[in-house]
Formats: structure tokens, sequence, C-alpha cells
């Protein structure tokens, strides 16, 4: 019995762990000097894609989103 409890524990951990990550897969430089910037959530079962135009001001960069993933 504590076997299954510890198997079932384990399972959702890693579940939850691996559930809701981010990572910016794409970064490219456009001709007028903006970036356009690709944001990945992967989330259980699902992956969804934001996309950024952004400018460097400074040291930092300003971003405005310019396309979100489609509502299901």
């Amino acid at each position: 019995m504590n076997r299954i409890i510890l198997s079932i524990l384990v399972l959702t951990t890693v579940a939850a762990s691996g559930g809701c990550s981010v990572a910016y897969s794409s970064i490219r430089q456009q001709s007028d000097g903006s970036y356009l910037l690709t944001e990945s959530r992967s989330r259980f079962l699902k992956v969804q894609g934001t996309m950024y135009r952004c400018t460097a001001a400074g040291e930092t960069m300003q971003c405005q989103v310019i396309a979100l993933p489609k509502p299901r």
C-alpha cells in the first residue's frame, strides 16, 4: 500500500514540475532594428505561444504583444 501511495506522489510531483515551463524559442532581428520574440509556454499536454515586438531602450527591451494564442 505504501508503495502505491509513494508511486502516485512521485508521478504527481513529476507531472506538476514539468507542467508549466516557459521558453523563448525564437529571437529574430528585423530590418528596422526591432526584434521579434516568440515565447512558448508548456502546460500539461498543451503548448501555447505568444509573439512580441521588442525595441532596445538603453540596457532594457520594451516589448509589445503582437500575437496571442487562440482561445480554446
